[in-house]
């Protein structure tokens, strides 16, 4: 028999009410699975279907974040696990997503973990979760540690955002600054060309080069589109290349700025999650060995593939940092007086805060030196094509005279 959706409200042993959707069935089979986990059943109904979205899609990063949110919640209100599993099933808009999750109920009902069975059948959360739910399980911390992932992966998508956001403006004066070349070149300058005719001997050498330019693009505007779209592509293929991105990546690191942005990115997400791993009992091997996993390929990456195996020789954590790190003095003596104490996960979260307000710092200072630059560079090109057009005309016109 095909298990139904039932809509319920329920009363817990302390008087809390509660409400949800349990799958049986029929009624009277979940009003006993209620029972059963020491619920008073109050009212319960059919439950109305989840509305089928349009497109057969996976879930979203923002809706993962909200589903380890309502678990967390539902966990600790002492809803079952399976229970709450099904809740957030039903309501899904995303039919890729309530399917995996629905396979991996049926996974937990045959006895899987739920790590397990979120790895097994739940792409696409970062690994670290799967990892910390075999971690909370074990521990009986499923909704703390759920809660706390749900943070991390909110934390994650906000930088990534905020980085997105402060790329649009200048992003949009280089499409607008190119868009506005692309006019005058094939526009523009063609008309002047005909203006001048044919014979340009007088014409200064700059001037027969924008011309010559400007009329080839003007005659030869699909094989241009062509080119444009040859470029894109290439461009595509660099950046879905693991290789290729890798070294543009390691180039970026050296950048001034740029740098900046992207160690202050790599540091405070590698700090947070190694903070969120310890502060949930994971020991500092598996720790270090999750939070390496989550930083991208590049220079700090690399230093992190040696603390591992360090640890492992008896090095301490900062001096071992301290030697395949840039990691500022500050930042390991943080460390050091945490390994004393036994609050290293409380000195790797002061270190994430930290290195996140330099984050937000960094972003403003690039976007603020990007958005001059982009303006100049345009500037200087359109500059450089209307001299080359007045200095054609002035040559015509002093041959004339």
């Amino acid at each position: 028999m095909t298990d139904l959706a039932f809509q319920y409200q329920a009363a817990q042993r302390d008087g809390q009410i509660v409400k949800g959707v349990i799958s049986a069935g029929t009624e009277a089979a979940a009003v006993r699975r209620l029972s059963s986990d020491g619920l008073t059943v109050l009212k319960i109904a059919p439950a109305v279907a989840a509305r089928a979205d349009g497109a057969n899609r996976n879930l979203k990063p923002a809706e993962r974040v909200l589903i380890l949110r309502q678990l967390g919640l539902m966990l600790e209100a002492g809803v079952s696990l399976l229970e709450a599993l099904d809740t957030v099933a039903q309501g899904m808009q995303a039919r890729k997503g309530r399917q995996q999750f629905q396979a991996a109920i049926a996974a937990l009902r045959r006895g899987d973990s739920l790590g397990q069975a979120l790895e097994d059948n739940v792409p696409g959360f970062p690994d670290y979760l799967y990892a910390m739910a075999r971690v909370g399980e074990a521990s009986g911390r499923i909704a703390e540690v759920l809660k706390q992932a749900a943070e991390q992966m909110a934390y994650e998508d906000r930088l990534r955002k905020e980085f997105g956001n402060a790329m649009t403006y200048p992003a949009f004066l280089l499409s607008a600054g190119v868009a506005a070349i692309a006019f005058i070149f094939t526009q523009v300058v063609p008309r002047f060309g005909a203006m001048i005719g044919d014979d340009r001997s007088n014409v200064p050498a700059m001037s027969r080069w924008v011309l010559a330019a400007g009329e080839f693009a003007n005659a030869n505007s699909a094989l241009v589109l062509i080119v444009l779209g040859v470029l894109a592509a290439a461009v595509a293929f660099i950046v879905t290349n693991p290789e290729i991105r890798a070294r543009a990546y390691t180039v970026a690191h050296g950048l001034p700025v740029v740098g900046n942005v992207l160690q202050a990115r790599e540091v405070s997400s590698w700090a947070r999650l190694t903070a969120f791993a310890l502060n949930n009992g994971v020991p500092i091997l598996s720790a270090v060995g999750l939070a390496r996993a989550a930083v991208p390929i590049g220079p700090f990456r690399q230093g992190l593939n040696r603390l591992e195996s360090d640890l492992k020789a008896g090095m301490t954590l900062d001096a071992s940092l301290a030697a395949h790190t840039k990691l500022e003095a500050m930042d390991l003596s943080l460390l050091r007086a945490g390994q004393r104490s036994g609050a290293v996960g409380a000195m790797f979260g002061f270190m994430a805060d930290n290195y996140e307000n330099r984050l937000k710092d960094s972003m403003k200072r690039m976007t603020s030196l990007l958005e001059p630059i982009a303006i100049a560079v345009i500037s200087l090109i359109v500059g450089f094509v209307a001299l080359s057009l007045v200095l054609a005309l002035s040559s015509v016109y002093e041959g004339v005279v």
